[in-house]
């Protein structure tokens, strides 16, 4: 699975402006799946490209590739001995509207979040 190609892979604050910009044009990220273990690993600028984050992001995905979106929060600082902890939520529209979801994603040149601040990971 290509992780990098078929799932975009938000920060919370960009995952939250995109929710907004969705209820403006009639979709409803209503299905959400929220992985049970977090992603640990060392918070960088790279985040987001990181070849070991992407396998961890790709191993919790649902099986249910509807799931086009990832939002990665920012729970837990880590300290010397423990890297941060990231929980990863997916989101999805329902069955009905996938196909139409698809198409708004890529007509509207939806990316992955490419500033992986930590402000932009954690809940304001």
């Amino acid at each position: 699975m290509d992780t990098e190609q078929d799932l975009i892979i938000l920060t919370y604050v960009d995952y939250v402006r995109l929710r907004r910009e969705l209820k403006a044009a009639g979709f409803d990220l209503c299905y959400m799946a929220q992985v049970e273990q977090p992603v640990r690993l060392d918070w960088s600028p790279q985040l987001m490209s990181d070849p070991d984050f992407l396998q961890q992001i790709a191993q919790r995905r649902p099986a249910d590739l509807s799931f086009r979106i990832a939002v990665v929060r920012l729970t837990k600082k880590g300290n010397w001995f423990r890297p941060d902890q990231y929980t990863v939520t997916f989101h999805a529209v329902g069955v009905q509207r996938d196909a139409e979801f698809q198409h708004y994603l890529t007509e509207h040149h939806i990316q992955s979040s490419t500033d992986v601040s930590r402000a932009l990971l954690t809940a304001s």
